[in-house]
């Protein structure tokens, strides 16, 4: 089940993101959230593409791609989300994540510049 507004995760967790400046270093902790940045359009087309097809490999791997790297990020609303996708992806499959799709795009263009701006 999804949160609802007012229980919704925060959209970047600011503390994940001093954990990793602090394993990695302030270089490649902004390296990583580049890259994140980057990938997250490839990787939203590659969630609607699976969803479209109803090929629940791909929507797996998407899910699981997604929902990794945002927990890493701090990105803990996108990373709640893409959890949620996979909960659904097991019970009834890809064909049935399309009511998703809309929020976790909403949600990811939120995240990006949130995200970019907590690393300033």
């Amino acid at each position: 089940m999804m949160a609802t507004a007012e229980h919704a995760p925060d959209l970047v967790t600011r503390d994940t993101l001093v954990d990793l400046t602090d394993l990695l270093g302030a270089a490649s902790c902004r390296e990583f959230v580049d890259n994140y940045v980057g990938l997250w359009q490839d990787r939203y087309e590659r969630l609607r593409l699976a969803v479209i097809s109803a090929d629940d490999d791909a929507a797996m791997d998407v899910v699981l791609s997604i929902k990794i790297a945002s927990e890493m990020a701090g990105a803990q609303r996108l990373a709640a989300l893409a959890h949620c996708a996979q909960q659904r992806l097991r019970e009834s499959g890809a064909a049935n994540l399309s009511s998703m799709l809309g929020i976790i795009a909403v949600c990811g263009q939120e995240t990006m510049p949130c995200l970019l701006a907590s690393l300033d």
